[in-house]
């Protein structure tokens, strides 16, 4: 099971720190509701790509003494099982939709671009939540929602933990 965390600093200071960065600590299991706090189990490591810069950062493990899940907690600037920064995910995005530009790779803008439209109804629902109503056609509406990602969530991270938060899954999720 994977989790993010805001741990309120850039990726470089993450990498940086890397084993010393502040993890939290979990005084109950999210799984199974154990009241007792899990046991840190370690770490692995990932790669965090940008445009410009890759990171090899650690994440964090914990165990539950119940029920024996793991959990592992992301900084709020990745996505589960995606190895580029949500950041570049929503630049290629916005790239794509609104500059009308293919970068970086073609297959990798297709890529995100079928995730991204096979979520757009979840993604809506999600504003709808929080009270944003937006009803309009296919692509304009990921345009849309592209657009208000961005004035809504200034901080993409933000918008990327809410949403993990809401429907326990990432907003690119398959």
């Amino acid at each position: 099971m994977q989790s993010i965390h805001s741990f309120g600093i850039s990726p470089r200071e993450y990498s940086k720190r890397g084993l010393a960065n502040d993890f939290p600590e979990l005084e109950a299991c999210p799984a199974c509701a154990y009241p007792g706090p899990m046991l840190r189990h370690g770490y692995y490591w990932r790669n965090a790509l940008f445009l410009r810069r890759s990171f090899r950062i650690p994440i964090c493990r914990y165990k539950c003494r119940s029920c024996h899940i793991t959990v592992s907690f992301l900084p709020d600037f990745l996505l589960p099982y995606y190895q580029y920064a949500l950041v570049f995910i929503l630049d290629t995005l916005r790239n794509h939709y609104i500059h009308l530009k293919r970068r970086p790779y073609y297959q990798l803008v297709q890529f995100y671009r079928k995730r991204y439209t096979r979520n757009l109804n979840r993604i809506e629902a999600f504003f709808r939540d929080y009270q944003v109503w937006v009803e309009i056609l296919a692509k304009e509406k990921a345009i849309k929602l592209l657009e208000i990602i961005r004035t809504a969530f200034p901080k993409a991270p933000t918008f990327a933990k809410r949403y993990h938060e809401h429907f326990l899954h990432n907003f690119m999720a398959h």
